[in-house]
Order: structure tokens, then sequence, then C-alpha cells
């Protein structure tokens, strides 16, 4: 699996804290702002973009809320970013929506939290092991949301 992650300087702590968890075990991380201090808008503008062309598999992006990240990268047709601020909202972020980028605010979650997040992120397949919908719905309302983004691009451009 290949992951992308960046932060700005409020979230970089938090990114650092799930860069080094994971790659203790053993993931191969690109990290955008190891050595560059960028804006929370140009962290979700270069992530969205990496997963929209599909270069990566999964994001992990942060800010100190995490809203504005999220915001950005979620402009990107493809992309589909999570906030979250639970190991619950993470696992049903994939279980769910077949979430493929994280979303944290480094002002909101402990480093504990962030680190469970992340392995809940990454470990939960998509559309199974969710009570309230069967996988063949799931699966049916992402490819429906998947068809939609040409006709969101369409109408944004009319605006």
């Amino acid at each position: 699996m290949k992951i992308i992650m960046g932060a700005d300087p409020s979230g970089l702590a938090l990114k650092n804290e799930v860069k080094k968890h994971l790659l203790n075990k053993g993931l191969e991380i690109t990290d955008i702002t190891e050595d560059d201090d960028q804006a929370y808008y140009s962290v979700g503008f270069e992530v969205g973009k990496a997963i929209a062309n599909k270069k990566y598999d999964r994001g992990f992006i942060f800010c100190g809320t995490g809203m504005g990240v999220n915001i950005v990268a979620n402009k990107f047709n493809g992309v589909y970013s999570a906030l979250c601020e639970s190991i619950e909202t993470a696992t049903l972020s994939r279980k769910i929506n077949n979430a493929n980028v994280l979303a944290m605010g480094g002002l909101i979650i402990t480093p504990y939290l962030a680190k469970e997040m992340a392995d809940a992120f990454l470990e939960t397949d998509f559309s199974y092991g969710f009570s309230e919908g069967s996988p063949e719905y799931l699966q049916s309302a992402y490819k429906t949301i998947q068809n939609l983004e040409p006709t969101i691009l369409k109408e944004n451009n009319s605006l």
C-alpha cells in the first residue's frame, strides 16, 4: 500500500507521531512536508491531487482542526477524505464510505488516539462488517457517488 501524508504547522507534531508509528509497522510513506513548511491549503491540494491521480492508495492530512486540509482535498474527483476524531469514525469512514484520505486535527487529537485511528483506517475493508447496510448496498452507493462526480464538476463549472 502506497501512503502519502502531509501537515501544516499546526498538524506537524501529530503527523510526525503517526508517520513514525506507520514506519515502525514497515509501511512505505511519502511525506510531502518532511522538510517543508506548507499552508493547510497546499497540503490538502498536494495530497488530494496525488490520490486523485492514483499515485497513492491512501493519504493522511493534518492541520489544526483537520477541516481545512479536508475541504481542499475533497475538491478532487476520486478523493474521499474523512475528517475523523475517533477510532469509530475512522473505521466507519472505510466501512461505509470507502474513504481514501484521513484528515485529523493536531489541536484536537492526542498522539495515542491518532495512531489507533490510523491503524483502524488502514486495516478496515470497505463495505464489510457494517450491520446497518449490506455490502451490496454500500458498494452500489459508492458507485453512484463516483458516477455523480462528472455531473458535480459540470455543475460547479456552470456556477
